[in-house]
């Protein structure tokens, strides 16, 4: 009964995790001390993607930079090289998570989901991964993101991918990931 109640409060914790990570995406400078008191003071942060979006970051200063970053990345400004485009910058606008699948096992949850990345000028697609998250104690002692190097056609009718190049989806991907 023990190990059902643990992973009960392990997928709380996740749960609270990618809502704490929606109010950072959205701007609320609180969120990255609540984050942060769901992490070990050692614990180790990793994407596992494909190059350019991997990147390990161990301890809670790394940590915590890594989610200040994302909190300033709203709206950042991202180079295009599409001919499509009427400019040669885009501005990002959505990423939002919907997490599709949790699973826990021992002391670890998997959680897929899927990622919505858009401009704030209506170009955009999803992508699929992953989260894998290791307790410790009840706090994160590791965090690994697994990211499908696939874009596909968003699920938002009003975003457009055909406008965005490969190198600007790998922009696009690398400005939102960076940053959680």
């Amino acid at each position: 009964m023990a190990e059902a109640s643990n992973s009960s409060t392990m997928e709380t914790a996740v749960n609270k995790y990618f809502e704490l990570v929606r109010a950072l995406r959205n701007g609320d400078e609180s969120s990255v001390g609540k984050l942060m008191e769901m992490w070990h003071d050692d614990g180790v942060f990793e994407f596992a993607g494909t190059p350019p979006l991997t990147g390990t970051f161990s301890g809670a200063a790394a940590i915590q930079t890594l989610y200040k970053n994302r909190l300033k990345s709203s709206g950042m400004a991202v180079r295009t090289d599409s001919p499509k485009l009427n400019s040669r910058e885009v501005s990002l606008g959505i990423v939002d998570t919907e997490v599709t699948h949790m699973r826990p096992n021992g002391k670890r949850v998997v959680a897929a989901w899927r990622t919505t990345i858009g401009t704030q000028q209506g170009q955009g697609f999803d992508v699929a991964g992953s989260h894998v998250f290791t307790f410790e104690d009840g706090r994160i002692k590791t965090l690994r993101i697994m990211i499908s190097p696939k874009a596909e056609e968003s699920h938002l009718k009003e975003l457009n991918r055909d406008d965005l190049s490969i190198t600007d989806v790998g922009r696009l991907s690398l400005a939102a990931w960076a940053v959680v």
